[in-house]
């Protein structure tokens, strides 16, 4: 005697764009880029002005990562917080770059790249002057 298949119920379907991945380029740009946000907040650092429009021309012109800082660091205690939040800035904006670099057409990340160098900058020159 023939049975036919039981019906199953119909799998549900996630609507909208899939999840980004943890190791997407894209992705590590905006969180680490939020991470320098936050620490020039905790800096009181200002909010670099915007980089002029970048051409991506065929590719964005994104900015070099910093290099390494070329101040003694203050051994001061009072210093370390700036001291050590510069690091981590810089450290970030190297990263943000280099994702930047690998992303090339993307101008949010070329941008993000600007404004993570200049707050870099910033930072590195509150920790030099710091006494």
């Amino acid at each position: 005697m023939y049975m036919p298949p039981p019906v199953e119920r119909p799998v549900p379907v996630a609507s909208g764009p899939p999840p980004p991945l943890a190791d997407d380029p894209a992705t590590q740009v905006e969180r680490l880029h939020d991470d320098v946000v936050s620490r020039r907040g905790a800096l009181a650092l200002a909010t670099p002005a915007p980089p002029p429009d970048v051409a991506c021309e065929p590719v964005c012109a994104v900015e070099d990562p910093p290099g390494p800082s070329t101040c003694a660091a203050s051994t001061a205690a009072s210093c370390a917080p700036a001291c050590t939040g510069a690091d981590a800035i810089c450290d970030d904006a190297a990263k943000i770059c280099a994702a930047a670099k690998e992303l090339r057409t993307e101008s949010l990340a070329a941008a993000r790249c600007h404004d993570a160098n200049a707050t870099c900058a910033e930072a590195r020159a509150a920790c030099c002057g710091c006494q």
